[in-house]
């Protein structure tokens, strides 16, 4: 796994028409098994983001956090679908694909200058690109800002991986960048927070010229304190009363407490995380050969037989350089996994670490580490794959393709997304009723009904029912020039529907007894 050295124009020209071909490969891979994402819809917390989007002013409704994630960036972003795009979920679904394209080829050059091998960068990509367990990222709306926190961790870490060789390093217009990129990824997702906080541990091990490493650790840090005071304050100021800086206090001293917990859900996070990536389809999914209750006690076994082996030797028998960007790139997947355990081990429900939405960023950041510790054994055992390259490739891709296609598992059980879309369906058939159905007086009266979003976690005044519903469908409070008027026998909601001033709902809902 040798580091490779500046090229010569010559044969960079060759590496560039190398690389680009194969770069191919893994996005088409990755398209044809992800795309069935494409057909989910609208589910569960999307619909309060829409409400969110849709009922209050824009900076308003980009700052608010939402159960512990600064999400400024996927508020924005559905923000500017729902502007240009209106309700189609395709097009919200599809643009997380795209997200996720990106990720793959991001991917795929941060694999193909690490190792200087652009097959075994493609086999890398794909091996992420396909997981099964991506699908809970890119096939839920709400969950799409895990994705962008990820693209913009990537980005950074493909412009350090590039200009560590060579001299220069990285210059300030690219340090400046990098601060935007991470401030991004703080206000996407959980994960990017951590990983900025993380950045200034990763460059120190990455970068071995002292100067250089000063330089950027201090960069690194400032942003990284930037990213946790934007974090507190927006808790404090925004948040609600799941989200207030109390109560994030409060969640690190039972943390701390509750340490045992935690650690068993970190590692039952990496066990999932690291034998999904190298089993796949087999392991979860529908060609799985493993019974759903036993995929716990099987990536755990994968882990302590395989993984953690692979990793104590791939260290032992790098350069001490090599061992340092193991590190770096290992801590950074720990920090992300690790997030998630102390957020998610002491909550009421019981902890479920095969969750797909929970497993995006660390295992790209897995693949990495699987893709040069391959290499590394390669190397080491040349006989194994007799000049791998190309063509080793193309063959595991095409034994694989169709069990990774039949594998992916949804985000949520296929009735619950039926059983969601089903209720969307009969209550805008209901809305759409009630508006054409009205009695000709001045003003449309309609009586307001519940819209059950989830299960758990939301209130009416989260998504106050049908007059939520009709306030992301509509773009003002009237029909056919007749002014809206929701009733509703709750009091309660309709006054706190009324104390939001300047938005659509508390001119809306008016509170009438059955």
């Amino acid at each position: 796994m040798a580091i490779p050295l500046p090229q010569s124009s010559t044969a960079l020209a060759r590496s560039v028409r190398t690389r680009i071909p194969m770069v191919c490969w893994p996005l088409a891979a990755t398209l044809a098994v992800q795309c069935h994402v494409l057909f989910y819809g609208f589910l569960f917390d999307d619909f309060v983001h829409l409400y969110t989007v849709s009922n209050r002013p824009f900076w308003e409704a980009v700052s608010v956090p939402m159960g512990g994630h600064l999400i400024h960036s996927l508020m924005a972003i559905m923000w500017l679908l729902k502007s240009l795009f209106g309700l189609n979920p395709l097009v919200y679904l599809a643009f997380g694909l795209l997200v996720h394209l990106v990720n793959v080829w991001l991917l795929f050059g941060i694999i193909s200058r690490l190792t200087g091998r652009p097959a075994m960068a493609a086999f890398g990509a794909s091996l992420w690109g396909m997981s099964p367990l991506v699908a809970g990222t890119i096939g839920w709306i709400s969950a799409h800002g895990h994705g962008y926190a990820t693209a913009a961790v990537l980005w950074v870490l493909y412009d350090i991986v590039r200009c560590s060789q060579r001299p220069a390093g990285l210059g300030n217009a690219l340090l400046v960048r990098h601060a935007v990129l991470l401030l991004v990824a703080t206000t996407s997702f959980g994960t990017g927070l951590v990983a900025t906080v993380v950045f200034p541990f990763l460059v120190w091990l990455w970068n071995p010229l002292p100067l250089q490493r000063f330089k950027l650790v201090a960069v690194y840090s400032a942003v990284a304190l930037l990213a946790v005071t934007v974090y507190l304050i927006t808790m404090q100021l925004q948040g609600d009363a799941r989200d207030n800086l109390g109560d994030k206090v409060d969640i690190v001293s039972q943390g701390i407490a509750n340490l045992p917990s935690i650690m068993r859900a970190f590692l039952d996070l990496f066990s999932v995380g690291s034998a999904v990536l190298l089993l796949g389809p087999l392991l979860v999914g529908g060609v799985s050969v493993v019974p759903a209750a036993s995929v716990s006690v099987v990536a755990k076994l994968t882990t302590v037989v395989v993984v953690v082996p692979l990793l104590l030797w791939g260290c032992w028998v790098s350069t001490a350089t090599e061992r340092r960007r193991l590190i770096a790139l290992l801590l950074l997947a720990c920090a992300a996994y690790g997030v998630i355990a102390l957020a998610r081990s002491g909550g009421l429900l019981p902890f479920n670490a095969e969750a797909s939405r929970y497993h995006y960023m660390a295992p790209a950041l897995l693949a990495v580490v699987c893709s040069l510790l391959l290499c590394k054994l390669l190397d080491r055992f040349p006989a194994a794959v007799p000049g791998y390259g190309r063509t080793p490739y193309f063959v595991w891709l095409a034994l694989v393709i169709v069990p990774f296609t039949l594998g992916p598992v949804s985000v949520v059980k296929e009735v619950q997304i039926t059983r969601q879309n089903n209720q969307l369906q009969r209550s805008t058939l209901a809305l759409e009723k009630a508006l054409q159905n009205h009695s000709g007086t001045d003003d449309i009266y309609i009586r307001n009904r519940p819209f059950a979003v989830f299960a758990w976690g939301y209130t009416p005044q989260h998504f106050p029912g049908l007059a939520a519903l009709f306030i992301i469908s509509y773009p003002d409070n009237s029909f056919e020039g007749k002014r809206v008027i929701f009733l509703d026998d709750s009091e309660e909601l309709v006054q706190s529907a009324q104390a939001q001033h300047g938005t659509r709902i508390a001119e809306l809902l008016q509170y009438r007894p059955k």
